[in-house]
C-alpha cells in the first residue's frame, strides 16, 4: 500500500512537472504564432529544452545573439535565435555524397 501512495505521488509530481513545461511551451509558441517579436531567458531555455544555466553561459561567451536594454533585462530576439538554430545545421551523410 506505501509503494502505491509513493507511485501516485511520484506521479502526480511529474505529471505537474510536465504540465507546467507544455504550458511554458504553449507560451513561446503563442508568442512565435502572434508575431511577438521577443524571447526572456526562461522562455528561451524552454524552447531550445536548455538550462537557465546554459543560456547565460551562451550569454557570457557570446555565443548566442542577445540585447539588454538598459543593461538590466536579457531578450533575445525570437527571428535572430530561429537563424542562429539554422546556421548551426549540420549537412546529411547524402548530402555530402552529392557534394563529392
Amino acid at each position: 500500500m506505501d509503494e502505491q501512495k509513493s507511485f501516485n505521488g511520484e506521479t502526480l509530481k511529474n505529471l505537474e512537472l510536465l504540465n507546467k513545461q507544455v504550458s511554458e511551451l504553449i507560451t513561446v509558441q503563442r508568442k512565435a504564432v502572434s508575431g511577438y517579436d521577443y524571447l526572456n531567458a526562461n522562455e528561451l531555455a524552454q524552447l531550445l529544452g536548455e538550462s537557465i544555466k546554459t543560456i547565460y553561459a551562451r550569454v557570457h561567451n557570446r555565443q548566442i545573439p542577445f540585447y539588454k536594454p538598459g543593461g538590466k533585462i536579457l531578450l533575445f530576439k525570437l527571428e535572430e535565435i530561429l537563424d542562429w538554430i539554422k546556421s548551426g545545421r549540420h549537412s546529411s551523410i547524402d548530402e555530402l555524397k552529392q557534394i563529392v
